[in-house]
């Protein structure tokens, strides 16, 4: 589903498989880890996945240092840009008749269900302004770090939805990146990955789809959903371990930029995507960067849902899908926009770091193409 999404709306996508990793520091991870993750890659459908010996992985990757001790081989993984991905969403909704409110937070307070109708009051718009009014048949809790306070704070549904074990708290958890120009010497293909644990998959070593050189995440939990801060020790120990994995990188000549991202953990383990039937109102919460490859998934599972509340709407016309420009016309109005592109009709800021800072790199396309 997530590769026919992506061709149909001309998101940049590469077929790279990917190398789930043992190396030698690897103390307390034994031999039998690595059949485990085997079997699992078997049972979520990936039936080609396969143990490699460490002469097969320095054959796929020879910049790998040479003392990884093996890898599982996962051949059905590809690398993507997350911005763009996520904007063809909002202007697929737009193409067919969703409108998107920006700067408009939810007022709990004034907000309430009348009926099976709710009315959403806009919170605080300032300058003076009346808050917009929204109606609404349902609404969706997809609130990333603040879906725990708008649960909690939300006067409509609080008697029901809080008497039942479905509650949880937002655990931000902070992942920091470093990114890096490739070179001959440090180029790789297949996103190389640690053995997982219950909490977390660790750090990766992967190429963005402008093929730079990512090291991260980390996985910090912290107090603030707002702090996206760079912690200089945690700079230098991502540089550490990915020259460890890439020996020929040059951590200081090649580095390109770092940022910081706050996934919306909770203190649940697993997503939290709850119908509240009697109150119109289904919660999606705690979907962790994982949430992206998931994210139709996730949607088709919640219109399934819905459909016990919601009567099934006539299709009066054909879904239009009108792929995305090409990437080196976006490219060229990034450069052109000052950190803005346009597309089909709407003006959208630039925002991911990985895509920021892969499509500077690529300000020669825009200086080729001023000089036809």
């Amino acid at each position: 589903m997530f590769r026919i999404y992506c061709k149909d709306l001309n998101v940049p996508t590469r077929p790279c498989g990917s190398l789930v990793c043992l190396w030698p520091w690897d103390d307390d991870v034994k031999e039998n880890h690595m059949d485990h993750v085997l079997d699992e890659s078997h049972d979520a459908g990936d039936t080609h996945a396969s143990r490699l010996s460490s002469s097969q992985v320095r054959y796929l990757e020879p910049n790998l240092a040479s003392y990884c001790r093996g890898a599982v081989h996962i051949p059905g993984e590809i690398v993507v840009d997350p911005w763009l991905y996520s904007i063809s969403l909002a202007t697929h909704a737009r193409e067919n008749g969703g409108r998107i409110f920006t700067n408009f937070a939810f007022d709990p307070d004034a907000s309430y269900l009348d009926g099976d109708v709710w009315n959403v009051v806009q919170l605080n718009p300032g300058h003076g302004s009346a808050p917009m009014r929204l109606r609404a048949k349902v609404i969706a809790n997809a609130a990333g770090l603040w879906s725990d306070v708008i649960q909690k704070e939300t006067h409509g549904p609080r008697t029901s939805i809080h008497t039942t074990k479905r509650t949880w708290s937002a655990k931000p958890r902070r992942g920091q990146y470093r990114v890096y120009a490739p070179s001959k010497e440090s180029e790789i293909t297949h996103p190389i990955q640690p053995i997982p644990t219950q909490r977390t998959k660790g750090i990766f070593v992967f190429s963005t789809i402008y093929n730079q050189i990512v090291v991260g995440p980390t996985a910090c939990d912290q107090e603030s959903k707002t702090n996206r801060s760079i912690d200089t020790l945690v700079a230098k120990e991502l540089d550490t371990h990915v020259k460890r994995i890439i020996p020929g990188l040059d951590t200081e000549k090649d580095l390109v930029g770092e940022y910081v991202g706050v996934r919306p953990g909770t203190d649940k383990r697993d997503y939290q995507i709850h119908l509240y039937p009697e109150e119109r109102w289904i919660a999606v919460a705690g979907i962790r960067s994982t949430g992206l490859t998931a994210s139709l998934g996730i949607g088709n599972y919640v219109v399934r849902m819905l459909k016990d509340i919601l009567e099934t709407p006539t299709i009066e016309k054909m879904v239009k899908t009108t792929p995305l420009p090409h990437s080196s016309k976006l490219v060229k109005d990034f450069h052109n926009r000052n950190g803005y592109v346009e597309i089909n009709g709407f003006e959208y800021k630039v925002t991911h770091p990985l895509t920021v800072f892969g499509w500077r790199a690529k300000a020669d396309i825009v200086r080729q193409s001023s000089k036809l």
